[in-house]
């Protein structure tokens, strides 16, 4: 068969064609249907003829026929944050495998209502919630809508969430069997599931090993680098320093490493830190950061699957993974209690 005239968009027709099938089974290859019977040498054969001839679905008349959008929203807390870029880049790539677009609307630049009100005026298929505190929302702000949540467990809507108590539990663990006793956090002072569990994790974990974390000791700043910073210069300030920290994430610990270099801190020799997330900076900075690595690719992957699951099921019936695992990455930041080195 002779190629479409050149100028002309390549249809699903020219497919079939080509492919020696009819329309109706070109498109129900192309469509990736679920319920699909298409002998796999036929199927084959369609997708050579659609490489062949480069063809790109038509995603406008297929959202007319459909009624559907084929786009996802994806709503975080900041996408500065290099560990939610992360997550934002694991379901944007099941998204675009899967015929989807994504809108991205950042939480730190406008209320979640209010961007979950332009999202349902472009008919979105389903949304992702990224740690932005859907628990807080109203039944209405959410109706009718297909919701996976990100790391905020709920018994409203299904979700993917990691291992955030084990995580702290992690860290209480590694601090502990490196001799320390006098230990701090730094966390920021919000309703986000993943960073009051990773906190309780921590501090339950210290108690179990005969050690109550003191008030002064739990320091509340944005999760930020210039919040970690801020919160370690005020913790070093008060009272005996503790000779271990461990911040909510990796950005604050950053900022906390930072801090205490400036004052003449030597790390871990004087002062460990760990954080939490594993972000490609925690390699770069000096002393490198021990963290408690946690899977962002995966953790917005297997939302994604699970929203387009819902979109495809059109029910809410689809139950969650376990909670994802995290796991001590150990570095140059955290080293034995200053009264322990022989």
């Amino acid at each position: 068969m002779a190629l479409p005239p050149s100028g002309r968009r390549v249809t699903i027709h020219d497919v079939a064609a080509r492919a020696g099938v009819s329309q109706p089974t070109a498109s129900l290859v192309l469509s990736n249907h679920p319920r699909a019977r298409v002998a796999p040498a036929t199927r084959q054969r369609v997708l050579d003829a659609a490489a062949e001839l480069g063809y790109r679905p038509n995603v406008v008349a297929k959202s007319l026929a459909s009624r559907r959008s084929f786009a996802l929203g994806v709503i975080v807390p900041d996408v500065r944050n290099p560990f939610v870029a992360d997550v934002i880049t694991g379901a944007e790539r099941v998204a675009a495998d899967a015929g989807y677009a994504v809108l991205l609307c950042d939480q730190s630049a406008r209320d979640v209502r209010q961007h979950l009100d332009v999202l349902r005026a472009r008919q979105i298929d389903g949304v992702l919630l990224d740690a932005v505190g859907a628990s807080t929302l109203p039944d209405e702000a959410l109706a009718g809508v297909n919701v996976v949540l990100i790391d905020e467990p709920s018994e409203r809507w299904p979700g993917i969430a990691t291992d955030a108590v084990m995580a702290g539990r992690l860290a209480a663990d590694h601090l502990l069997e490196l001799g320390h006793t006098e230990m701090a956090f730094i966390g920021p002072a919000s309703d986000v599931h993943a960073f009051r569990m990773r906190e309780r994790g921590f501090v339950v974990r210290l108690r179990e090993a005969g050690i109550a974390m003191r008030s002064a000791r739990l320091r509340r700043a944005p999760a930020t680098v210039a919040g970690g910073r801020d919160a370690m210069r005020l913790l070093l300030a008060t009272g005996p320093r503790p000779t271990a920290v461990f911040c909510a994430n990796d950005l604050m610990a950053i900022g906390a490493l930072k801090q205490a270099l400036t004052v003449g801190l030597s790390l871990p020799a004087d002062l460990s830190v760990v954080g939490c997330d594993d972000i490609e900076l925690a390699r770069y900075v000096t002393p490198e950061l021990t963290t408690i690595s946690v899977p962002a690719r995966e953790l917005g992957a297997r939302a994604a699957r699970l929203l387009l699951q819902l979109i495809e099921q059109s029910t809410q019936r689809v139950s969650a993974s376990r909670l994802l695992p995290v796991r001590l990455v150990t570095r140059g930041s955290s080293g034995r209690a200053p009264a322990a080195v022989a």
